[in-house]
């Protein structure tokens, strides 16, 4: 059997980081990619490839064709990928009408179209050989609209509908689609999107305890095993209630204290 060849986006810290640490962990072969080449260099002092090898690739995933060139420069190495886990994203956290929309606009690019473009152009390879996973993260923030963090929670409502619809796709085909839905845990996203100083969100974000490996191993198990979806966390449980009981605009009215 060849050994297990996967790609991680955002693999520099937080779920992407303990994804890669996981997969070495299994023997596979990881390609880790990141936006920042410090993060990258960090990981591979901090990791122990054991039987599997560890790559690493420095990229804007925001930009137009990343994902095109992404697979490209896979075809050039040689790399044949057998699991993608699409973990690459940020939020941005303020009023609508004052956001940065040079910088909501590279969001969407990360969080829509370069995972959607990634999940396209691999499925269709892994469906051609008849087997793969592919990994998507999501959000119980897809779940609930949210003031504030208006732009982020669309992205997310858009990954999760289309890791799912992707998924019920590609069943019976030997690929398998997971859609990682966490809540609110421990992990640079907070500080990214400033919004560990925002209110009753940054004191939800503050006292929580759930961490990125807490979640990428929820992710990561219900990856193996081939499952749709799976929801992390108290918060995440949460708002994935509260989405099938209360009317999307309620529930932007409820959250607006946030």
């Amino acid at each position: 059997m060849s050994v297990e060849t996967a790609l991680v986006t955002g693999a520099g810290a937080g779920t992407g980081r303990e994804y890669v640490r996981m997969l070495l962990a299994d023997g596979a072969n990881v390609l880790a990619v990141s936006l920042l080449k410090d993060e990258l260099d960090d990981l591979v002092a901090a990791s122990d490839p054991g039987d599997g090898q560890l790559v690493v690739k420095q990229a804007d995933l925001s930009e137009p064709d990343a994902a095109e060139r992404l697979l490209e420069w896979c075809d050039e190495e040689g790399h044949v990928v057998d699991t993608l886990i699409n973990n690459a994203g940020f939020a941005i956290y303020g009023p609508p009408s004052e956001v940065d929309l040079e910088r909501v606009e590279t969001m969407i690019a990360l969080n829509v179209t370069t995972c959607t473009k990634l999940s396209v152009l691999f499925a269709r390879r892994m469906k051609q050989r008849g087997r793969g996973r592919i990994l998507v993260m999501g959000s119980t923030a897809g779940m609930a609209p949210t003031p504030r963090l208006g732009a982020y929670c669309a992205t997310k409502a858009y990954t999760n509908s289309f890791a799912w619809s992707l998924g019920a796709e590609l069943r019976g085909t030997g690929v398998t689609v997971t859609c990682v839905t966490p809540g609110s845990f421990q992990s640079k996203f907070a500080s990214t999107a400033d919004v560990t100083g925002a209110g009753l969100l940054g004191k939800i974000y503050a006292r929580e305890k759930l961490d990125a490996g807490g979640v990428a191993r929820a992710g990561y198990a219900a990856m193996r095993k081939g499952r749709a979806t799976v929801t992390v966390g108290s918060a995440g449980q949460l708002a994935k209630v509260m989405s099938r009981v209360l009317p999307p605009t309620l529930m932007a009215r409820a959250f607006k204290a946030m």
